[in-house]
């Protein structure tokens, strides 16, 4: 998600790249859970439907209205992690009110089936996430009642990550961003942001702890320029018209509505992105 401020306003000033060494260290998280409730948007990549796909027992269509919802970010429709209320047993500091074990919420702590649908469902449901982001709000996700906090729906009572191993690019990067310019981009320390950290320096591809890091950089460049060039053909287009709606349904079924039962997934990704570039009429780069 695209922030109005500038890299001055937002960061330290600094400009890093994957082999740079960064003041982030955070002397081992200790579970105060500020970064899992504070409210921003986590929009989820096909990188990060591919993972949840893999390691959740659900497939990530099936997670729509339970931890994931479709909402409008930055023109497009996009799936983001649905924010849910805070865990009893996490209190405001972040501290388990039992020694209970780290229990997922949401569709992954469900007892129900973890049979895998079919495409049938996925392209159903490719329609009404359509229908209901166009209509609904553009404004990000966040606290709604300060009385009752709003945390990411993957938040254990223990307050620790559920799905750490397999957690979205946006939580791996934290409180790291990225600045982009001319297609390509840099990271950024975001200040204000983590509560803990103790400057210790830490190297940012250490930080981030993705295999390949090289093809991860090289996906976040390819899917950003996608992005990048339908937002540019949506320019002006109301929401709830039918070319919209067509464009938007058809980038939610090729990237993360789809079957993700891969083995690699760059290659996968690549290839679905050539095609998407042929359906919409862009040359193929």
């Amino acid at each position: 998600m695209f922030r109005e401020e500038t890299v001055e306003e937002l960061s330290d000033g600094k400009l890093y790249t994957a082999n740079d060494l960064v003041r982030i260290g955070t002397n081992d998280c200790h579970g105060c859970t500020d970064c899992c409730k504070m409210g921003p948007v986590i929009v989820l990549d096909p990188l990060d439907a591919f993972e949840l796909n893999r390691f959740l027992p659900q497939r990530f269509h099936e997670l729509a209205g339970k931890t994931v919802e479709f909402k409008v970010i930055d023109g497009l429709i996009l799936p983001i992690l649905k924010l849910v209320p805070a865990p009893e047993s996490v209190g405001a500091d972040g501290s388990a009110a039992s020694a209970g074990s780290s229990e997922r919420t949401g569709a992954a702590a469900s007892a129900g089936s973890s049979e895998r649908t079919g495409s049938a469902d996925a392209a159903g449901l490719a329609d009404q996430a359509g229908s209901a982001a166009s209509v609904g709000s553009s404004e990000p996700a966040g606290f709604t009642d300060p009385a009752e906090p709003m945390v990411c729906p993957y938040l254990g009572q223990d307050g620790r990550c559920s799905i750490h191993e397999f957690r979205p690019g946006i939580c791996r990067m934290y409180p790291l961003g990225r600045s982009w310019e001319n297609g390509d981009f840099h990271y950024i320390l975001q200040v204000n942001e983590c509560t803990h950290c103790t400057g210790t320096k830490i190297k940012v591809k250490k930080w981030l702890g993705i295999p390949n890091l090289g093809a991860y950089e090289d996906f976040c460049r390819s899917w950003h320029g996608l992005l990048e060039r339908v937002r540019h053909l949506l320019e002006g287009e109301n929401p709830a018209g039918s070319f919209y709606q067509q464009v938007c349904t058809y980038l939610l079924r090729q990237f993360y509505l789809c079957d993700w039962d891969v083995d690699d997934f760059y290659t996968t990704f690549e290839e679905r992105r050539k095609d998407a570039l042929s359906y919409l009429g862009f040359a193929t780069l």
